[in-house]
């Protein structure tokens, strides 16, 4: 089917309400669920419910563009908060059904399709778990437009937020304004969860690099090493470095390739993360959601205290300056 083809001379269009008075069901559905934080739903009510019109002045251009955008960000958030809470029950589901010696020495069952779901299912999660922050960065250039070195709306870059919470915080003036007295108190919230001492030192660095080579080059690009405890119970591992080529330690036995002295417990704990990858997993999401209750409970008090603020015409303006458009109409039969 061609555009062409379909009927655009259309005169009567049919919607759902623009104008709603309570939470949609859906809303409901995943805070009560715990998918979603309460910070985000707080975001959505003191926003009317995302209904059109109803934008503080600071968001209320001419053209409908910057709350609409506004809202798209809130409700996208919201779904992928969903997802990384169904792909991680998938992904704990699958890595319990996996095949290894000590379930066959004691006679017990596996999924011998499960290994590929497991790891499809960290993959997406990874995925997943970066277009949250992404989308959290959106939020605050929505916000603080300007007040971020590098960060344009429209651009989803949380690594720009990485680099901001880098440096000192610095107040632009002497009297605080409620732009910087809310960058403050994000900065300063922030700070200490993104860039932390041991034993999370690094962990969205690291969260990056597994997105990156599992998005781009599948994830079959991670050597996974698995170990048992005394009762022979296998749990899987993560290497904390790439590439990780497990190969390079295996030598033939004569005397012109010494022995490696590096032990295994040495090697494991220089080249692995220290907790298995179903505690690793788990201990990623919550700390995905506690970026996310952060940032929003800052952002949802700028909210009502931006309300009477002029329309944010910088943000306008860099929204404008991030948008794209493609020639593309069809493939040619």
């Amino acid at each position: 089917m061609k555009l062409q083809d379909c009927i655009l001379d259309i005169t009567h269009v049919s919607m759902a309400p623009l104008k709603k008075t309570g939470p949609e069901e859906d809303w409901n559905d995943a805070l009560q669920s715990g998918m979603i934080p309460r910070s985000l739903f707080i975001l959505y009510v003191h926003a009317d419910y995302l209904s059109f019109g109803s934008a503080p002045r600071f968001l209320a251009d001419s053209e409908n563009i910057l709350f609409s955008y506004f809202a798209m960000l809130v409700r996208s958030l919201k779904n992928l908060l969903i997802e990384a809470t169904e792909l991680t029950t998938e992904f704990v589901q699958a890595e319990a059904q996996k095949y290894d010696p000590g379930k066959k020495s004691r006679g017990e069952s596996w999924d011998p399709k499960a290994d590929i779901q497991a790891s499809r299912a960290f993959k997406y999660l990874l995925v997943t778990s970066s277009g949250i922050l992404d989308v959290l960065a959106d939020l605050v250039a929505l916000f603080f437009t300007g007040h971020i070195s590098h960060l344009r709306l429209g651009r989803a870059q949380f690594a720009r937020l990485e680099d901001w919470l880098k440096q000192p915080f610095a107040s632009g003036s002497t009297v605080v304004t409620p732009s910087e007295y809310h960058l403050s108190e994000l900065y300063h919230r922030l700070r200490e969860l993104i860039h932390v001492d041991s034993p999370e030192k690094d962990w969205l660095p690291l969260m990056r690099l597994y997105r990156n080579k599992a998005a781009h080059m599948g994830e079959q690009m991670f050597q996974y090493v698995g170990l048992h405890d005394e009762n022979a119970k296998f749990y899987t591992f993560v290497p904390r470095q790439w590439p990780y080529i497990k190969e390079k330690h295996l030598k033939p036995v004569d005397s012109n390739h010494p022995t490696d002295p590096l032990e295994i417990r040495t090697l494991c704990e220089q080249t692995l993360v220290h907790e298995d990858i179903v505690s690793y997993t788990q201990g990623l999401c919550l700390k995905i959601l506690t970026v996310v209750d952060t940032i929003l409970t800052v952002i949802d008090s700028a909210y009502r205290d931006f309300s009477q603020f002029p329309v944010n015409e910088a943000a306008l303006a860099e929204l404008e300056e991030s948008s794209k458009s493609f020639d593309f109409k069809y493939f040619q039969d």
